[in-house]
C-alpha cells in the first residue's frame, strides 16, 4: 500500500512539473510560483499574521508626508493579511473574497513608493507567496498535495530559483526547484504557445475589480486605472498614445524570465531533472516593493489581461 501511494505521488509531481508533460503544465508554469516555489514555516491554512515581519520603522530624516505614507501602506498590508488569512494562500476563496482582496491589493499597488521597483536592490533574496490567483500547480497545489511557494532572486548573477516544498519546515519530503534567468523586459509581447486554459480562467477571477480596460479594446473613462496602467503612464503616458511604446521604460518595472530546468526531489534525493524547451518565458510586472512586501503581476505574454497576481513577504531563511 505504501509503495502504491509513493508511486502515485511521484506520478502527480512528474505530471505537473515535467516540461514535456502531456498536459502541458510547463507552459502554464507561473513565473513566480509554485510551479517552482519553495519551503516555509507557513503551511496552507495557518495564521499568516503570526509570521508577518514587522515593517521597518521610518528613519528620522524622512519627511512627515513620507512617514504618513508608510503608515498608510502598513495599514493596507494589514488589511490584506486579514483578508487572505482564511483563503489558504488563495486555494480556497469565494467570489466576494477574491474581489475584496483584489481591490485591497490594487490599493497598495497604487501606493508603491518606488518608480523603478524592478531595479531596486530589495528585489534580491528570499520571498514567500502568501496569496495568488494562479491555477495549480502555481498556487502550491500538486494533485492531492499542498505545499508552500518561495523564491530566491540573484540580482548579480541574473538568476532565480522557484521552490515548492511539501511537508513541514523540518520535514520536507517532496520538493521541486525551478532554475531560471531574468532580464529587463523590453515591452515585446511573448508568444502564446497554446494550452493554459486553467491559467486564463484564473485571470478572469483575478480581474473581477474593474480596471478601466476592456480586452476588446474599449475603455471606461470613469473607471479607476489599473496599477499597471498607472506605472505605464508614469514612464511615458497612456497606452492610447501611438508613440507610448517608445517612451515607456518597461525595464524599470518588469522582467522577462526564462525557465531553464526543473528538479524534483523526494526526501532530499533528486529523482528527476528536466530541461524546459528554449524560450519558455514569462513576464513579471513588479507593481509593489518595499522592505518586506512584494507584489508581482505575472503573465504568459505580457498583456494586462493575461496577468495573475502574487502577494509575497520577505523570507530571511532563503538567500539569493
Amino acid at each position: 500500500m505504501a509503495t502504491t501511494v509513493l508511486l502515485f505521488s511521484l506520478l502527480c509531481v512528474a505530471e505537473a512539473f515535467s516540461p514535456i508533460s502531456v498536459r502541458g503544465v510547463a507552459e502554464s508554469f507561473s513565473p513566480i510560483s509554485v510551479r517552482g516555489s519553495a519551503p516555509s514555516t507557513l503551511l496552507a491554512g495557518t495564521d499568516t499574521t503570526a509570521a508577518y515581519p514587522a515593517a521597518a520603522a521610518p528613519s528620522t530624516d524622512r519627511s512627515s508626508a513620507s512617514s504618513a505614507a508608510s503608515a498608510t501602506n502598513d495599514d493596507l498590508k494589514a488589511q490584506i493579511l486579514t483578508s487572505i488569512e482564511p483563503t489558504k494562500r488563495g486555494l480556497s476563496t469565494t467570489e466576494e473574497q477574491r474581489s475584496t482582496i483584489e481591490a485591497q491589493i490594487r490599493g497598495l499597488e497604487a501606493a508603491c513608493p518606488l518608480e523603478e521597483p524592478a531595479r531596486d536592490d530589495r528585489m534580491a533574496g528570499g520571498w514567500e507567496v502568501l496569496y495568488t490567483t494562479a491555477p495549480p500547480p502555481s498556487n502550491g497545489k500538486l494533485g492531492p498535495f499542498v505545499g508552500v511557494a518561495k523564491q530566491a532572486i540573484d540580482l548579480v548573477g541574473g538568476g532565480y530559483k522557484n521552490i515548492l516544498q511539501v511537508g513541514s519546515a523540518d520535514n520536507v519530503w517532496l520538493s521541486a526547484v525551478l532554475d531560471a534567468s531574468w532580464e529587463e523586459w523590453n515591452g515585446e509581447l511573448l508568444e502564446e504557445k497554446g494550452g493554459g486554459e486553467k491559467w486564463r480562467a484564473a485571470v478572469v477571477d483575478a480581474n473581477e475589480v474593474s480596471s478601466g480596460e476592456e480586452v476588446n479594446g474599449g475603455s471606461d473613462t470613469d473607471a479607476s486605472p489599473s496599477p499597471w496602467d498607472g506605472l505605464m503612464n508614469m514612464f511615458g503616458g497612456k497606452r492610447s498614445d501611438s508613440n507610448s511604446k517608445k517612451e515607456i521604460d518597461h525595464g524599470a518595472t518588469s522582467w522577462k524570465v526564462d525557465f531553464k530546468t526543473i528538479t524534483i526531489s523526494l526526501f532530499g534525493i533528486p529523482l528527476l531533472k528536466n530541461t524546459f524547451p528554449e524560450s519558455t518565458g514569462r513576464v513579471w510586472k513588479m507593481t509593489y516593493l518595499d522592505d518586506d512586501t512584494r507584489i508581482v503581476r505575472a503573465g504568459r505574454t505580457g498583456k494586462a489581461e493575461d496577468d495573475v497576481v502574487f502577494y509575497m513577504i520577505r523570507d530571511a531563511s532563503l538567500h539569493d
